[in-house]
């Protein structure tokens, strides 16, 4: 969000981010929340409410007919892992096979997936509690120190490299390649992953199908994971709140400023006078 100021900044555009604790359900469409949201030609939700607030907050912006990129009212549960296995398999978008388990049960699990799978928090990021189990000890001992209510089970595709493509009105605009370090499976940056310019052969592929994928979940705006293995693609998982500091340093691309761009675009289509020009 830093970055997205500063272009904002730069270029003259308003920008603020809006943060906010308590607030009356019995008033909602009269809160002070909503007072200042309303004054806004635009409102980009990145994190915070949940559930059925986020639900309310898109439908009383809708009346105001104030647009809001990435509240989409099923926001909170595309998210959610579980939820983007199953949107993905609606799809039929290639993925790893993935489970949902009760309990952690390893014989259970390792039957469906193979005796290495990966186990992950249904809602988290930056790799957080993402772990490689490969015995029945390791999956006892993450069961003993796990912090979230519910996990996700996936295959673990070895040897596959991972990208990111990042979406914008659901196409894909840029890609890079993630590099996992060499004490860690995981590639995320803030465990000590790197970055590098994806092969030239495989950019347009990569940009096409993270499109895909963000069109399938309604993504305005969106990061999306994608492993490679042997030529095929797989959709790993899709985030709505992905920043693109590294990827500047590496490739020198503007992302903050189409993000900006198609923000005052939306913003610009709500407007009676925007759609006389189109009619």
């Amino acid at each position: 969000m830093q970055c997205l100021k500063k272009v904002a900044l730069k270029y003259n555009v308003t920008f603020e981010q809006i943060r906010f604790t308590t607030l009356p359900l019995s008033n909602f469409s009269k809160s002070p929340l909503l007072d200042v949201i309303s004054s806004y030609d635009i409102v980009y939700y990145r994190t915070g409410m949940k559930g059925p607030i986020v639900n309310e907050l898109s439908f009383v912006l809708n009346k105001k007919n104030i647009p809001c990129v990435n509240c989409v009212s099923n926001h909170p549960y595309i998210h959610q892992k579980i939820r983007q296995a199953l949107v993905a398999n609606r799809y039929n978008i290639p993925q790893p096979k993935s489970l949902n388990a009760p309990d952690f049960n390893y014989d259970t699990i390792s039957k469906e997936l193979g005796s290495t799978f990966v186990v992950k928090p249904d809602d988290g990021s930056q790799g957080n509690e993402v772990s490689l189990i490969t015995s029945e000890k390791e999956l006892s001992d993450f069961e003993k120190n796990k912090t979230k209510a519910k996990y996700i089970f996936q295959e673990y595709i070895q040897g596959a490299d991972e990208y990111r493509v990042y979406t914008i009105g659901g196409k894909g605009i840029v890609s890079y390649k993630k590099i996992g370090s060499k004490t860690d499976f995981r590639a995320n940056l803030h465990v000590g992953g790197t970055i590098t310019e994806t092969e030239p052969e495989w950019g347009n592929e990569l940009l096409k199908f993270g499109g895909f994928i963000s069109r399938c979940f309604g993504a305005d705006l969106a990061g999306v994971d994608i492993l490679k293995k042997e030529g095929k693609l797989y959709f790993l998982e899709l985030n709505l709140q992905p920043g693109w500091e590294q990827l500047e340093k590496l490739t020198n691309f503007d992302l903050g400023y189409l993000t900006l761009e198609y923000l005052l675009l939306q913003a610009h289509k709500k407007q009676p006078w925007y759609r006389r020009l189109l009619f």
